[in-house]
């Protein structure tokens, strides 16, 4: 390989995976470990596998050209498949906060376009390096921040709509308004092929600003949710503790189940509602702490506690698990910082 074909891989794939590294170091809570980053990559960049022979065929059996399917057409089939990607995400219960979907997102769009890239570089060698810096710094940002904003979208939009009416079902609805958004501003990105450079320009301006700005709104949010949740699940904590039961409509949910079952299983019950509420509480006082560190003495006791939880729930038994569950008042929120909370426990 010679020395410009180097220096056009570089400024075709380099620059966005650069910011997708910055984009997490500027999170001030490190919701997202550079090891969790490279989910989003590889998956973003499998949809870019994806859609290589879906475009092929379109074009084959279509009655269009190359221009019109790229201006066009494209643009809703490469977000939609990335949006696959954070649906898969948000299923699985990879993404807790507005500041994580939005790395995250960048992150899918990222994988994507080094993966699209690789494809052009090896397919049209002999293009300029002005074409591998407009298709670097311009369409590659594009693609991230087009996800970024979807994913921020349906993260919005998600929280909403649990909050108002509860529960942790995921509604795919979530996604339409942000695949709406992020296919216009992808279809108007790819309206100019005349003005490659000025687009890059407008593209490197726009989409840093538009994605800082994100992550400030996210950060807040964070900070906001957390302080507020954390002070409800000690308050939560302090009234099992105190013999009784929350006088919520979980509390009380829960007193009735109790009140059904055997003292020994009730007591399990209780149990495990106390273990649950200080795990959680220690996940969100970490997020707070923001150093991402635990001092030995309290990973032995968080061990022990998550140990004692899956203790209590093999005794509870899986009918009655599943009726405690119900009744439970953690979010999905909240079962995603025990799994950061376990993630940073593994590391030491």
């Amino acid at each position: 390989m010679s020395l410009a074909e180097i220096l056009d891989w570089s400024i075709a794939l380099i620059p966005v995976l650069v910011m997708v590294v910055l984009f997490a170091w500027l999170d001030v809570f490190k919701l997202m470990a550079p090891r969790e980053l490279v989910g989003p990559l590889v998956m973003g960049g499998f949809m870019a596998l994806v859609a290589w022979p879906i475009s092929g065929q379109m074009l084959d059996t279509l009655p269009m050209g190359y221009s019109f399917y790229s201006r066009i057409v494209a643009p809703w089939i490469e977000e939609g498949l990335k949006g696959l990607v954070l649906a898969s995400l948000i299923l699985t219960n990879r993404i807790g906060y507005k500041l994580d979907a939005v790395i995250s997102g960048f992150a899918i769009g990222a994988g994507f376009s080094v993966i699209e890239n690789i494809f052009y570089l090896a397919r049209f060698p002999e293009l300029t390096t002005a074409v591998w810096l407009v298709r670097g710094l311009g369409t590659a940002v594009m693609h991230g921040a087009t996800t970024a904003i979807l994913a921020a979208t349906a993260h919005e939009l998600g929280e909403r709509s649990l909050r108002r009416q509860g529960g942790q079902m995921f509604n795919p609805l979530w996604l339409l308004p942000g695949y709406l958004a992020a296919s216009l501003i992808h279809l108007v990105f790819n309206q100019f092929p005349s003005h490659p450079m000025e687009v890059m320009i407008v593209t490197l301006i726009v989409a840093p600003v538009l994605l800082i700005g994100l992550m400030r709104l996210g950060e807040g949010e964070t900070h906001q949710w957390l302080t507020e949740e954390s002070e409800a699940h000690r308050r939560w904590l302090e009234e099992w503790k105190g013999g009784g039961f929350p006088a919520d409509d979980s509390g009380q949910r829960i007193k009735a189940l109790a009140a059904s079952l055997r003292p020994e299983q009730a007591a399990l019950v209780r149990d495990y509602c106390v273990l649950m509420a200080e795990l959680v509480l220690a996940a969100e006082e970490e997020l707070l702490d923001r150093d991402r560190k635990v001092d030995e003495g309290e990973a032995v006791r968080l061990r022990a506690a998550f140990a004692r939880l899956e203790e209590v729930k093999q005794s509870i038994g899986r009918v009655g698990y599943a009726a405690l569950r119900r009744r439970l008042p953690f979010s999905n929120n909240d079962e995603w910082e025990l799994n950061e909370l376990k993630e940073l426990l593994d590391r030491y």
